[in-house]
């Protein structure tokens, strides 16, 4: 009895939880995705309403940070005004600016967020310039939008978001794409890089062992910041707003540079670092680390995105990342993964962390 009791016991333990195999279904995902809205020539099989003079994305949770992500990279890239909202916020907003040159793309895995659906109610009374995103065909989000869009990334069983937000900021790269061809600015090496979106997430797989490592470190703290800058800040945000869910470790992201102006003095408390850097921000990195050393004592995971840019090698992870679009899907993976191992050690239920459940109808 003894004995197969333990058979069993093995045998349980091996077994996938929910959010691993969420994250590990990724590049199948997105490889689905670029079948459904990239023909053989390049273009974008997606429809969009004509005169788009403006971008508002609206969404709250993971998918709020898709759509500042998203946000950023269609205002420096496509050279459209572009701005991220809170769904929440949109309600009690007075006389939110709703006009017709502006295409208003709504972001729910469920399509039944509440407050998404809410600030969709109010918008959709001024315009049909309305553009849903979402996971679910035939909810409210979905039949309530003029225009539509499907994630295609199947149900996401753990409460923790992973493929659906990987699959909205895919989606919501689609868009930009779309976008520079509607305003026929050249897309096509930003589309070659969309097609490379599924062999840079299962690199990022590649970096496994060296993430367990720092997650082992980052156990070990009740606090830890995260900090990125420009178009990534979104996706520090993300890996906070992951590692607090999963791991309960009380985390926060703040942009590399503003980190050095009085934010820094939460190290006086125990707290774990993890920063992402890159050319643009690899001078703030190299004096938060080099001010972290002088004065502090703690863990830091360094991700750069390339071995030019390791600043501390103990600490750093490099994925040699050619262009940001590499570098934003590897991370997204990495951040993920960090947020899986650390609660696994902790022995959190990472499918249904404790007091969280989707926030629908």
């Amino acid at each position: 009895m003894n004995i197969l009791k333990k058979f069993i016991s093995k045998l349980f333990s091996k077994k996938r939880t929910c959010m691993e195999s969420e994250i590990l279904e990724q590049p199948e995902i997105i490889f689905e995705l670029i079948k459904k809205y990239v023909n053989n020539d390049y273009t974008i099989n997606l429809s969009l309403p004509d005169s788009i003079d403006k971008i508002a994305l609206i969404a709250s949770g993971s998918s709020y940070h898709s759509a500042t992500i998203a946000a950023n990279f269609i205002r420096d890239n496509v050279h459209c005004p572009a701005q991220s909202y809170y769904a929440s916020e949109i309600s009690i907003i007075n006389n939110f600016d709703v006009d017709n040159t502006t295409l208003y793309v709504f972001i729910s895995q469920s399509g039944e967020t509440s407050d998404t659906n809410k600030a969709l109610e109010i918008i959709a009374k001024k315009t049909d310039k309305t553009l849903a995103v979402t996971n679910t065909k035939n909810s409210t989000l979905y039949n309530n939008s003029r225009y539509k869009m499907l994630t295609f990334a199947g149900k996401e069983k753990s409460i923790a978001s992973t493929k659906a937000m990987c699959a909205q900021t895919f989606c919501l790269f689609i868009i930009a794409a779309k976008l520079l061809q509607l305003r026929f600015i050249p897309s096509r090496e930003f589309v070659d890089n969309l097609l490379c979106v599924p062999d840079y997430i299962s690199n990022a797989f590649n970096k496994r062992d060296e993430i367990k490592n720092y997650a082992q470190c980052l156990i070990n703290y009740e606090n830890a910041a995260v900090l990125a800058s420009g178009m990534f800040y979104p996706l520090a945000k993300e890996a906070a707003l992951k590692i607090k869910e999963t791991s309960y470790i009380n985390t926060t992201a703040y942009p590399t540079g503003e980190f050095l102006h009085g934010h820094i003095a939460i190290l006086n408390k125990k707290c774990a670092i993890v920063i992402l850097v890159n050319q643009d921000n690899y001078i703030f990195a190299k004096k938060v680390i080099s001010n972290i050393n002088f004065n502090y004592k703690t863990d830091f995971l360094v991700i750069t995105s390339s071995s030019d840019l390791i600043i501390d090698e103990k600490h750093s992870v490099s994925i040699f990342s050619e262009n940001n679009i590499e570098f934003l899907f590897t991370n997204l993976v990495l951040i993920q993964l960090l947020a899986f191992e650390s609660a696994k050690m902790l022995s959190r239920d990472v499918d249904k962390p404790q007091g969280l459940s989707k926030i629908v109808k």
